[in-house]
């Protein structure tokens, strides 16, 4: 039993912890453009990429969701001649769904290195031709290790009242989705929304308050209402940028937030940082975005926007909040994962070893994963690894039945599991500066009843050939230097890299509604993941994209999809590899 007292010192140590934790403020920029049906082929797109380069360097994106791209043709075109001309490699581009029922396409595009695309999915919003299911990016920024939920939608246009009910239906539909989303999920809707008035029924199904409220969304300049030839709201007219369209009078375009992004969080969006990217405000209404002197761009810029397209790029800025790097020079140096002289509940361990000069205070600091593993070690007075010891850390701290281990800190099985296969050992010192990261995956050993032990405690731990197989007995029989040097240890035993590819058994299988694909790269290349359903229709791209050599791992996230058996498919380079995924709901 847990005495109450105890209880809420642990509460209060975390909520001290956290409002001690030195944070780190990533901005980054995030843009929505529609490029008006661009496919990349044609002399006038070709003319057009100019303009559209222009725009790109003054809008200088981190994220951007843009709309009407003329399938695969328009999203590789966009990313290498446009984003990517005058430097190979600065974006990327998530995995695209080429959608079935339609010509024009949305695509995601993110500055590389910068972030890691989780999944990406179709949220089934219409099944008419023509029309634009919304599409789903759930990307990571690896600065900050926080996640952050991308909609692109291309809603319905047109003036009249059925054109309208379809804009509604397809809110309605787009609504429902994000209220099963987890309450405080971080996510942005962004695209052509094609509604002329904060009133119509589409757009309230999106920003009304209804009785589940995870969905809702926000404008975050909170400028609702009659926007069509009203001149109160021309500086954020969106569209159209020419006179021969119909000049500067809707507003189209938005990026729209959750209120977890709006509230002070992990993912913020940045006071007075939204614009329709041109607009000075001065042209309502029906007038060209370069007619007259711009006010905020230059005329050559001004002039990019009128013929590059005829919507505007909406901009916004987000911060991620990430935690400083530590002062502590706190090692992970060595993994029991799977034991065999006892089961893995009573036998997992791991290894601290402080490589600094100063003995160290283990007491609030946090171990945790990428997934939902954590805890924070807590102690009545101290918990002291001195400078050149080691410390282990287990769920069992009884030699008896832990394989005869000497425990110098337990914690719960159930908050901390180290996975057998590919796992994370992340280490948070007290005000939240990361002191050490280790996430193991194919290219690390796999012993069974043998830690896996770091070479040496200044290499590089993130690197799998940097640990080897212990070769010591120690307690029950089990192998490894608890506590000690890394003494006898064999030479690596990590799994070799496939001649080609490897699509590995997803986990967990059966599933719901989440499970996780890993395959194995021999070499950096082109790959495309997708789910396909029994009748051979695909039904959503986990990833199409360069993937680096070694083990990597996607998600699906499949809860919009009925119960059954479906196939993942792994293509490089003209060849394939499938297995069955079973979804039971």
């Amino acid at each position: 039993m847990v005495k109450k007292d105890s209880f809420l010192s642990a509460v209060l140590l975390l909520l001290w912890c956290q409002s001690l934790f030195a944070q780190v403020k990533y901005t980054q920029t995030v843009v929505s453009y529609n490029v008006l049906n661009y496919r990349g082929t044609s002399v006038a797109d070709n003319d057009r990429e100019d303009d559209f380069r222009l725009v790109i360097s003054e809008t200088d994106p981190d994220l951007i969701v843009a709309q009407e791209l003329e399938n695969t043709t328009g999203y590789t075109h966009f990313l290498n001649d446009v984003l990517n001309h005058d430097e190979a490699g600065r974006y990327e581009g998530a995995s695209f769904s080429d959608q079935s029922n339609t010509d024009i396409d949305i695509a995601l595009y993110f500055r590389s290195g910068v972030y890691r695309v989780i999944s990406t999915g179709t949220v089934n919003t219409t099944s008419s031709w023509g029309h634009r299911d919304a599409v789903e990016f759930v990307v990571r920024h690896l600065p900050s290790d926080q996640e952050l939920r991308l909609y692109g939608v291309h809603l319905k246009a047109g003036s009249s009242a059925s054109n309208a009910a379809d804009r509604q239906s397809e809110a309605s539909k787009l609504r429902a989705y994000l209220n099963d989303l987890e309450a405080d999920s971080h996510f942005l809707v962004l695209g052509d929304f094609n509604v002329y008035d904060g009133d119509e029924a589409g757009f309230q199904r999106l920003v009304e308050s209804q009785d589940d409220n995870d969905g809702r969304l926000f404008d975050p300049i909170n400028q609702i209402g009659a926007w069509h030839n009203n001149s109160s709201f021309a500086s954020i007219h969106t569209q159209a940028t020419r006179a021969t369209f119909g000049g500067m009078d809707d507003r189209f375009d938005f990026i729209l937030a959750s209120e977890a992004v709006l509230n002070a969080s992990s993912v913020n969006f940045v006071e007075d940082s939204y614009t329709a990217f041109g607009n000075d405000g001065t042209r309502c209404c029906n007038e060209a975005i370069n007619s007259g002197t711009n006010g905020v761009v230059s005329a050559n810029v001004a002039d990019a926007l009128h013929d590059a397209s005829d919507h505007l790029p909406v901009v916004m800025k987000i911060e991620f909040i990430g935690a400083e790097a530590s002062d502590h020079t706190i090692v992970i140096n060595e993994i029991m994962k799977d034991p065999s002289a006892v089961s893995d509940a009573s036998g997992e361990w791991f290894e601290l070893y402080n490589a600094g000069e100063t003995a160290v205070d283990l007491c609030g600091w946090t171990l945790k994963d990428n997934d939902n593993d954590e805890f924070i070690i807590t102690c009545d007075d101290s918990f002291v690894i001195a400078a050149g010891e080691y410390v282990v850390l287990a769920p069992n701290g009884d030699s008896a039945s832990n394989g005869g281990l000497s425990v110098n800190y337990t914690y719960i099985y159930g908050s901390f599991k180290l996975a057998n296969a590919n796992d994370e050992i992340i280490l948070i010192d007290a005000s939240g500066g990361e002191a050490d990261r280790v996430e193991y995956d194919t290219s690390f050993p796999d012993p069974t009843g043998a830690s896996m032990a770091l070479t040496d405690p200044s290499a590089d731990n993130s690197d799998g050939a940097n640990w080897n197989v212990s070769t010591l007995v120690y307690g029950a029989g089990d192998k490894g230097t608890p506590g000690q040097n890394n003494s006898g240890i064999t030479v690596t035993t990590s799994k070799p890299l496939p001649k080609e590819f490897e699509l590995h058994q997803n986990y967990p299988n059966p599933f719901n509604a989440i499970t996780t694909v890993p395959f194995t790269m021999a070499e950096r290349g082109e790959v495309h993941v997708s789910i396909f359903n029994l009748h051979g229709k695909e039904m959503a791209v986990l990833m199409s994209g360069s993937a680096r050599a070694g083990e990597q791992r996607v998600k699906w996230d499949a809860s919009q999809f009925s119960s059954g058996l479906y196939i993942c498919r792994l293509e490089v380079t003209g060849k394939s590899i499938t297995r069955k995924l079973l979804l039971l709901k």
